[in-house]
């Protein structure tokens, strides 16, 4: 697809559609935000008539003239944000090529609780290949519907001295959406395709593409050496786990970041069998080191500022006579030996030996990214992240990146009460509690036994990682989340 900056009047590009952003709570001829087509009383009286409201998301698509016009509500003006110009972006998009536009024109608005038109043009870029992205390589998709597909947006902005920073904000958001592509490919992908080697095998390729240093520990060596956590997980199946660490080191970086995800690429539970309700789900229990990949490989185009660490066990957890059972003790990379009581609590299990091989790297910032606890589920939904620090300024900057990159956070306690109920009578301590209380509380600080010292912050991302039902530039199924989040992480963390 084809995104370019242009100024003007947003009714005077020649595209197919013109998309009208309009409010849901203003006066008649005030609804509409761009300022060039607020005159057009003809057209505003049209959307009325065919009872538009501007609502959030409502759609309607009007004929005037030689050109297309679709109305999409922003809701209220008080809720005006960037979250909005990316969801405006998606409906807009998603509704240009169901009815079959190949081109549409968007304007960069200029209202000030939206901030500059790079911002704003990054948003709308963002909502635009976000909202098209489809999973559809292992199926036959119908003619009719390949040939519909959105191949030029033009975003319009008022003034010719904001097209230059347009511009190369719509070059970083293609980007960074490439990144989160990349995720939700890994992610959607099944567990017989996407595997522990295809894990690495992609990491292989981003490091070729981007002249990284990639390592990938196998199997029988991570045995040698002692990653007891990861290889407890891996000894059931029969796809070799692979330890992936995927450097990206400019010169004179301004800060080291080393990100770890969870890469179990299809989780039974093991021994400890899950339901079978949903559990061709499953596959996505390795969309925190699909996260990781994206985020290397757009740091990498990006060119940060900063070095960038990758971590990822990627296994799978499966049962089998040679798999770990309840009961079993093992003695991870850090020495400190774990009682498993539940083989379904692996991927704490995993992070344990990432987290503790990070310690060599000495980060500035040490992040990792699972879905980690089905109480993160029942405790925020699909709409939060779970955050767990002890590090106050780390849990601001968190927060402030999710709340522009609307991947946003809510951090939980990591009070030392909670480490209690780690306590094991045969090892250093157990994968989980007895009580099932505080499950997604008590993984972290499982996980903060392993990275000591460094400043650490874990993700969980159990209800946010996968989506049920369609959103405005999220589709059903893999959302790659966290990639647009820890870029913006790094970029704000260079500029304080």
């Amino acid at each position: 697809m084809r995104i370019t900056v242009q100024s003007g009047r947003l009714e005077k590009s020649k595209t197919e559609l013109v998309v009208v952003p309009a409010l849901q709570d203003e006066e008649k001829f005030e609804r509409l935000l761009s300022s060039s087509l607020k005159s057009d009383r003809a057209l505003i009286g049209l959307m009325e008539k065919a009872g538009f409201r501007g609502s959030l998301n409502e759609t309607v698509l009007i004929p005037k003239g030689s050109q297309w016009f679709l109305g999409v509500g922003l809701g209220k003006s008080k809720d005006l944000s960037l979250d909005r110009m990316r969801q405006l972006a998606g409906t807009a998009a998603k509704a240009a090529r169901a009815r079959g536009f190949r081109s549409l024109a968007l304007a960069v608005l200029s209202q000030a609780q939206l901030g500059a038109a790079g911002e704003v043009a990054q948003a709308l870029a963002e909502g635009v290949l976000l909202s098209l992205y489809r999973y559809d390589q292992l199926k036959e998709v119908p003619k009719y519907e390949k040939n519909r597909r959105v191949e030029a947006v033009v975003l319009v902005v008022e003034r010719s001295s904001e097209v230059a920073s347009a511009k190369k904000a719509v070059e970083k958001a293609q980007v960074i959406t490439e990144a989160v592509a990349l995720a939700r490919d890994l992610i959607n992908g099944p567990s017989n395709f996407v595997t522990p080697t295809y894990l690495a095998d992609t990491a292989r390729r981003i490091g070729r593409q981007n002249r990284l240093h990639c390592q990938v520990i196998p199997f029988a060596e991570l045995k040698r050496r002692g990653f007891g956590g990861i290889v407890g997980v891996a000894q059931g199946s029969n796809h070799p786990a692979q330890f992936i660490v995927l450097d990206y080191r400019p010169a004179r970086a301004k800060a080291t970041f080393a990100f770890c995800g969870k890469g179990i690429t299809f989780d039974s539970g093991g021994i400890s069998l899950k339901p079978s309700a949903k559990m061709e789900q499953m596959k996505y229990d390795m969309s925190g080191a699909a996260a990781v990949l994206g985020v290397v490989q757009a740091s990498a185009r990006l060119k940060l500022p900063v070095r960038i660490v990758g971590i990822i066990a990627a296994t799978e957890n499966l049962p089998s006579g040679t798999a770990q059972k309840p009961g079993d003790v093992l003695k991870t990379l850090s020495g400190k030996t774990v009682e498993v009581i539940n083989t379904d609590a692996e991927g704490r299990l995993v992070l344990s030996d990432c987290l503790h091989y990070a310690k060599r790297y000495k980060p500035d910032c040490v992040v990792d990214l699972a879905t980690l606890t089905g109480a993160c589920v029942v405790a925020l939904g699909s709409e939060a992240i779970g955050l767990m620090t002890q590090s106050d300024r780390l849990a601001n900057r968190l927060t402030a990146a999710g709340e522009k990159t609307h991947e946003r956070l809510w951090r939980l306690p990591l009070w030392d009460e909670y480490k209690e109920m780690l306590k094991s009578d045969v090892a250093d301590l157990k994968n989980v509690t007895d009580t099932g209380q505080a499950g997604t509380i008590t993984a972290a600080k499982f996980l903060e036994e392993f990275a000591g010292d460094l400043p650490w912050a874990h993700l969980d991302i159990a209800g946010t990682a996968w989506a049920d039902r369609e959103k405005p530039y999220i589709p059903k199924g893999a959302v790659g989340i966290g990639v647009r989040l820890l870029i913006r992480l790094m970029e704000e963390w260079v500029k304080q």
